[in-house]
């Protein structure tokens, strides 16, 4: 998933009073798109248990960082902020900090027995909390407080009445777009990647509830929902799923529960939804029916991102990715096959333990060859507890891996142009999304494509045509017609 930094905006919803005055939050979250979602179900809770948001750190009570852990570098940023949050505390003294997210392993606080070692560690830290154990949360801050005035509506979560965190109904910041989760955490176990042991193995969440959302989603005005999982192609398909018999077995030939689901939204199309996305799928689950899905339903958009990692079949099998190169180029070939104008975009690591010249000239001959839209290029960092922690060496120079980085990025400049100048005297259709600096618009085209051009601010929210005059490296730029 693409990452980012996103702040909540603040807005509405009411608030207790107790001796020091209004209750107060601030979410800053880090990471993909997943957590973002996530944050949006910690802002409900807050409100509903009787904080209020400020978009102003200075002003908060309670500060969370929703962390994300992919990377080294994405921890190293979450860290430098400790010494600025200390200096907020040596100004307001009420100040709690909270840290969820990937980088959590304990639910806990400065009190608890048992503590997790950002709570041991840093004394800055006052909550951790695991995200999917966020109903937990109350609790937490009465443990931290006991003289803390918080509305009833906590009592029902200390109660433990709610087990499941996805039947938090999320704050929305924007009734346009929307991130729908499908599942929470991963089995596959990639060698380089930490989020099986930060979410813990996957579970899917029931098709019903997930319809539910999606039809609340879009009696608000909602147009374009985004399912998010680690894997979403394996939805329904986890051990859990099998081993709690929420799901059926699938029959040989029957089509995979995700596609099922897409099938499902798609009958929303008659009550106002036009857009469905995905992110991220795996390329061992994607199957033919799904494939045959993107191609008929209306409400798919004709863009997928296909993970890769590698272009190497002898890397792969080091990174646990189980599938080849000769696979990968299968599936491409089926999504162009059934959608010849479908944009196709990818995750890259670089330098990952072991790679070899000839490994990495197998991903640069793999990119000339299917010549992606898009790729999100990586280089390695080792992250603890992962399988590469425990039994490989991370031993590709750092000049080695920016090198590869930087020839990769060649590429991509190349491959996203070209991809862009198909589009030249074409007309596309925007969802505009913001305002830019410079007072120009931008959205997203039905092939995800970053569109930008002239217009008003009314027409944020709103699917607009526009004809694209010019092809940019990262972007097209074109007029309302």
């Amino acid at each position: 998933m693409q990452s980012a930094m996103i702040t909540m905006k603040a807005s509405g919803g009411k608030a207790t009073r107790n001796s020091t005055g209004r209750l107060k939050y601030h979410v800053k979250t880090f990471g993909c798109q997943f957590n973002y979602s996530d944050s949006e179900r910690v802002a409900s809770l807050l409100e509903e248990i009787g904080y209020a948001p400020t978009e102003n750190e200075v002003e908060a009570d309670f500060i969370i960082l929703n962390t994300c852990a992919i990377r080294q570098k994405a921890e190293d940023r979450v860290y430098g902020l400790f010494p600025h949050f200390q200096e907020l505390k040596q100004k307001n003294s009420r100040l709690k900090i909270g840290i969820t997210g990937c980088m959590v392993r304990k639910s806990s606080s400065k009190v608890s027995r048992k503590k997790d070692r950002i709570v041991k560690n840093y004394e800055e830290i006052d909550i951790t909390f695991r995200i999917n154990e966020l109903q937990k949360l109350p609790d937490l801050l009465r443990e931290l407080d006991p003289e803390l005035d918080l509305n009833e509506a906590a009592d029902e979560f200390d109660a433990g009445t709610l087990q499941n965190y996805f039947k938090i109904n999320p704050k929305y910041s924007n009734t346009v777009q929307a991130f729908v989760p499908i599942a929470y955490g991963c089995d596959k176990f990639c060698a380089f990647c930490i989020v099986p042991f930060s979410r813990g193995r996957e579970k899917s969440r029931l098709m019903q509830e997930i319809l539910d959302e999606c039809e609340q989603l879009v009696a608000r005005g909602c147009k374009e929902i985004t399912l998010l999982g680690q894997t979403v192609d394996s939805y329904g398909l986890s051990f859990d799923d099998r081993a709690t018999k929420r799901f059926a077995p699938l029959k040989k030939g029957e089509k995979i529960y995700f596609t099922r689901l897409l099938e499902e939204l798609d009958r929303m199309k008659f009550r106002g939804l036009k857009r469905v996305r995905w992110t991220s799928p795996h390329p061992k689950d994607m199957t033919d029916d799904l494939i045959e899905a993107v191609a008929r339903l209306e409400t798919q958009m004709p863009y997928i991102h296909l993970p890769i990692q590698s272009g190497s079949t002898a890397m792969l099998k080091r990174m646990n990715r189980p599938y080849t190169r000769e696979r990968y180029l299968d599936r491409i070939a089926k999504i162009r096959e059934h959608i010849p104008d479908c944009a196709i975009s990818t995750d890259i690591i670089v330098g990952f333990c072991g790679e070899t010249e000839e490994m990495f000239e197998d991903t640069l001959s793999l990119y000339e060859e299917i010549r992606w839209d898009m790729a999100f290029i990586a280089q390695y960092s080792m992250r603890k507890f992962t399988a590469a922690h425990r039994t490989m060496k991370d031993d590709v120079p750092s000049k080695i891996k920016q090198k590869r980085w930087h020839e990769l990025n060649e590429i991509l400049k190349q491959c996203s142009r070209e991809g862009h100048e198909r589009f030249v005297g074409k007309t596309v259709e925007v969802l505009v999304e913001r305002v830019l600096e410079d007072g120009r618009l931008e959205g997203r085209s039905e092939h995800y494509k970053r569109t930008q051009f002239k217009g008003t601010e009314k027409m944020i929210g709103e699917l607009v045509q526009i004809k694209v005059e010019e092809a940019g490296d990262w972007y097209l730029t074109g007029a309302v017609i």
